[in-house]
């Protein structure tokens, strides 16, 4: 009963995630564009999520595949509105073809093993997929130590990612998926480096919620 409630709520609390870009469409609408804003933070989730689907197709694991369906059919309508904005289309579509390209070949090298192994290299791929993915997030921590502030990672958005993978580990603790959790437990020791450096070099202008950390210009006042 208890493993039934929770992953009904990690489904619900996982697909609300997928509704946060739309702040990025209205802002595309109310600039007429969507130049300068980059389409990667959309494909890479895709190819990721992708893999999670087929690995939950090929495990008969009915939570993974309503949720990772239901994403990657919101997630290309963003690429879609991203399309419509984006005046120069050919970095999207060599995007979208490279997504093509490394999906389908990662299902070969999958499909490459024997029945015994199949799921096992499925879920080992999906894992690497999701861990590779943190380096987005790595840069992002790279660049706030070179310019000494945090400025620029939004805090609110951070903590949500955080217990969105503390769940999941969870969840994969509980059913015995060990892909799941190795993927999101780096995720978690990823997020447990960024908020250190909210203590390390705070943001200019902005309070770090729910550590009440000041911004770096409060202290200089005082």
């Amino acid at each position: 009963m208890f493993l039934k409630l929770y992953t009904v709520w990690l489904g619900v609390f996982s697909v609300s995630f997928v509704f946060l870009p739309i702040y990025l469409v209205l802002n595309w609408r109310k600039r007429g564009t969507a130049d300068g804003f980059s389409s990667v933070v959309l494909i890479i989730p895709m190819i990721i999520q992708s893999f999670w689907l087929r690995h939950g197709l090929m495990t008969n694991d009915w939570t993974n595949i309503i949720i990772n369906s239901l994403n990657l059919s919101v997630l290309s309508c963003y690429v879609a509105a991203y399309a419509y904005y984006q005046p120069k289309r050919k970095y999207l579509i060599g995007q979208i073809i490279g997504a093509a390209v490394i999906i389908k070949c990662a299902f070969l090298y999958v499909d490459s093993h024997d029945s015994e192994h199949l799921n096992a290299a499925m879920g080992s791929v999906a894992a690497g997929a999701q861990i590779l993915g943190l380096g987005g997030r790595l840069y992002e921590m790279r660049r706030a130590i070179k310019m000494g502030t945090t400025e620029y990672i939004p805090a609110v958005m951070q903590f949500a990612v955080t217990a969105l993978m503390a769940q999941w580990f969870i969840f994969g603790v509980i059913t015995g998926n060990k892909f799941i959790a190795i993927a999101n437990i780096a995720g978690l020791i990823t997020s447990a480096f960024t908020v250190m450096l909210y203590f390390r070099y705070p943001p200019l202008t902005w309070t770090v919620p729910i550590f009440n950390i000041p911004p770096q210009q409060s202290q200089k006042q005082e």
